[in-house]
């Protein structure tokens, strides 16, 4: 048995995955955090063989959380599950020396087929998105941090860029559809843009 312990701010994420990883006889999330911190102390106290490890979270974000894993050699392996398909992200997840990179939409087999060959020794990491995509603006530092956007906003405008709906992005990230439309709101004030139009215009230009 494979024992796994997630750590994601977004509930409804980290219960379907860990519903998805359980539907194998051979892999066992033993425990879900919502945050770094709260994956810290549990590994004080208790042994895994695998920890899922979001990128974006609050009190202790992914790769903070990393490196205190690897400061207190705990002896689990470490695999990302994020959103992100970036060449900049990517850079940074290689310097921490993790065993695995894995998408958030990855389809279900391919979920559990990696974190079994990771167990097994056979590091795994879905980096090659990003060597077929365009430069993606919206992970360039200068700008987030010019507009001041915080993660779930640049999931949204991501989303938002490919075309998906307001109904599509709240099923996609777990949310109600008015929490979408008003962080959709949000984007527009912080932007200084009055409508999706001119968003991606900023967005794209």
């Amino acid at each position: 048995m494979i024992t796994i312990a997630i750590a994601d701010d977004h509930k409804l994420m980290s219960e379907g995955v860990a519903s998805i990883l359980q539907s194998d006889a051979e892999l066992s999330v033993v425990k879900i955090c919502s945050n770094g911190r709260e994956l810290i102390d549990y590994l004080h106290k208790n042994t895994v063989d695998l920890v899922l490890v979001d990128l974006n979270m609050p009190i202790l974000d992914g790769p903070d959380t990393i490196r205190i894993i690897k400061n207190n050699q705990f002896s689990c392996k470490i695999v990302v599950l994020s959103m992100y398909a970036d060449e900049n992200i990517y850079a940074k997840c290689r310097e921490l020396d993790i065993n695995g990179y894995l998408h958030k939409d990855s389809d279900a087999q391919h979920l559990i087929d990696t974190i079994k060959q990771i167990h097994k020794g056979h590091n795994h990491f879905d980096y090659e998105r990003a060597a077929a995509a365009e430069p993606n603006k919206l992970f360039d530092d200068k700008f987030l941090n010019k507009f001041k956007l915080s993660p779930r906003e640049l999931e949204i405008i991501t989303l938002v860029s490919g075309g998906l709906t307001n109904q599509e992005i709240a099923d996609k990230l777990f949310l109600s559809v008015h929490t979408v439309m008003t962080h959709r709101k949000n984007i527009l004030h912080k932007l200084q843009v009055r409508n999706t139009a001119e968003m991606l215009s900023l967005i794209n230009g």
